[in-house]
């Protein structure tokens, strides 16, 4: 098989060679040589390496340089920021995969919404995305405006006031590309795992320590696993049908107020941070081996053991005054049974990413209810501190 990777997420999150053998497959991996830097060379393989502005013209860089001709088998894209372009080059060379338009959906908060709200059961902000709406009325507390297909919590900004955020995307960024949401304060949740030919597999639920609106402004982010109850189970089902994904790795987002779930937002790929990591700590599952193997009818490698323990992490945002010398980590956090690993880096200011080998500080932890992890988790965020 000829084998086309668009490669943006590091390879030791993704590990295609856990599927793909590279002995025996062609594989080619395209991409920054920034990205492609972390392939291992005791793998065999082929690169083609873009240049450094490519990512404002994806699809028409990576097609000046491949074509039909090639005869490759498949392409795949795991990231966030390659998924709708895919689609593009897919289609050009003639390759099988999801359409831009099953995609959009999962890309565009709008659609997302609008087709939530087209189910009916399901609880979701209200939203508006267009000037003329203002006038139909809103809400009159805080408020989000955020773009409709960011990433990250990138150029999202919390307002007082509906008011206050009509005035800003009017003043600021304008309608083009914005909408305006309101503002659930609720604990805030994520769902991740896998759907193979329409059904749902490997889901767990973990809650937001902070939200990545918080980590934004530059306070740690984290998560830890809970139960994963009927509730979830029913909400992310829905979701599932409502969004159109019949199959891949999503990340959904949802608060939920002890009763029932209030839809956020929705990604028809992995969860970011360290979510593969610890997912796979709980369930035995690598989720991206998991949708490699699926896409390319690949045999889907042994998986480790399960664990009986939850586990969660936590990040320090590197895009604020903080680097891994101002970071103390008392003995007391190092020494304990709760703390499974942790990974200081340089952090490079000024850069908003969830990526550990960019960030001052990043760990793992784990124990053995969900609410001991919290407490610890919580402990973390209370003594590591900056000096």
């Amino acid at each position: 098989m000829k084998i086309l990777i668009l490669h943006q997420a590091p390879f030791k999150k993704m590990r295609y060679d856990h599927v793909i053998d590279h002995q025996q497959h062609q594989v080619t991996y395209i991409g920054l040589a920034k990205h492609l830097s972390d392939l291992p060379e005791a793998l065999r393989y082929q690169k083609i390496v873009l240049p450094p502005a490519s990512e404002q013209n994806l699809v028409s860089e990576v097609l000046a340089r491949v074509s039909p001709s090639d005869d490759y088998s498949s392409l795949l894209a795991l990231s966030e920021y390659g998924i709708l372009e895919a689609c593009h080059i897919r289609e050009e060379l003639g390759l099988a995969g999801p359409s831009y338009e099953q995609i959009e959906v999962v890309r565009d908060k709008v659609k997302m919404k609008q087709r939530i709200a087209a189910r009916g059961t399901l609880r979701y902000p209200r939203f508006i995305d267009a000037p003329e709406q203002v006038i139909q009325g809103g809400w009159t507390g805080k408020t989000i405006s955020k773009p409709r297909d960011g990433a990250s919590s990138q150029g999202i900004t919390l307002h007082e006031s509906f008011s206050a955020a009509v005035e800003y995307v009017e003043d600021k960024t304008g309608w083009n590309n914005y909408e305006l949401e309101e503002f659930i304060d609720a604990p805030l949740y994520h769902f991740d795992g896998v759907v193979i030919a329409g059904e749902v597999q490997h889901l767990l639920a973990s809650r937001y320590i902070n939200s990545p609106l918080k980590y934004l402004s530059g306070v740690p982010v984290g998560s830890f696993q809970v139960v994963l109850n009927d509730t979830f189970r029913r909400f992310i089902d829905e979701v599932i049908a409502a969004l159109g994904i019949v199959r891949g790795c999503f990340h959904i987002e949802a608060f939920y107020d002890g009763e029932t779930c209030i839809f956020l937002e929705a990604a028809n790929r992995l969860g970011g941070a360290r979510i593969v990591e610890t997912h796979r700590s709980r369930t035995g599952v690598h989720l991206p081996s998991v949708e490699i193997s699926d896409y390319l009818a690949l045999p889907l490698p042994r998986q480790q053991p399960a664990s009986t323990h939850y586990f969660g992490f936590l990040l320090y945002p590197a895009h604020h005054l903080l680097d891994s010398q101002t970071l103390n980590i008392p003995e007391g956090i190092l020494s304990s049974p709760h703390l499974v690993s942790f990974q200081r880096t340089g952090a490079q200011a000024d850069i908003l990413t969830y990526n550990e080998d960019l960030l001052p500080l990043s760990l793992i932890a784990r124990a053995e209810t969900p609410h001991q992890l919290q407490l610890f988790l919580q402990r973390c965020l209370t003594e590591i501190s900056t000096h």
